[in-house]
């Protein structure tokens, strides 16, 4: 039985896709400092037009690890994401993880009850939310500090 037998989606990869990959070793943060040395100029995300590229992704990743180390952010720590799929969810997401803290996400269409009740579970103090239910977010759980985008 041959690959795309046993693997069928591999026949939608595009040419020169390999099928197969060596894991790289190192963190995700490893591999966005790697990916930024190495594509620095190149589009990371394009977000309806609006690109970034990996150094600038790079960039804003780490100051936003630096202002979330500043509101108490540590390793371990929790920290509630509550965004769409936006470039903002994207820094966020390695800003955190770049602390060596843990990212929870949350549906930012949920209801308030459905956020108290998360929240309340995981514990996370600070959160990062879309400013249009950033006022859903604080004061619930145990959040402390809501940064809204």
């Amino acid at each position: 039985m041959d690959a795309t037998t046993q693997r069928p989606w591999t026949r939608s990869y595009a040419p020169g896709v390999p099928a197969d990959i060596t894991e790289p070793d190192g963190s995700l943060v490893d591999l966005l400092t790697e990916a930024a040395g190495r594509f620095g100029p190149r589009v990371a995300l394009d977000f309806y037009g609006a690109t970034t590229t990996f150094a600038e992704l790079a960039d804003q990743v780490s100051r936003a690890a630096e202002a979330l180390r500043g509101l108490g952010v540590g390793p371990g720590d929790r920290v509630a994401l509550v965004l769409p799929n936006c470039p903002q969810h994207v820094v966020a997401f390695y800003a955190v993880l770049r602390l060596g803290a843990v990212v929870v996400e949350h549906n930012p269409l949920y209801t308030a009850d459905e956020l108290d009740r998360q929240l309340t579970d995981h514990g996370a103090a600070v959160a990062i939310a879309w400013d249009k239910v950033a006022p859903l977010v604080a004061g619930r759980g145990a959040v402390r500090t809501v940064v809204s985008v």
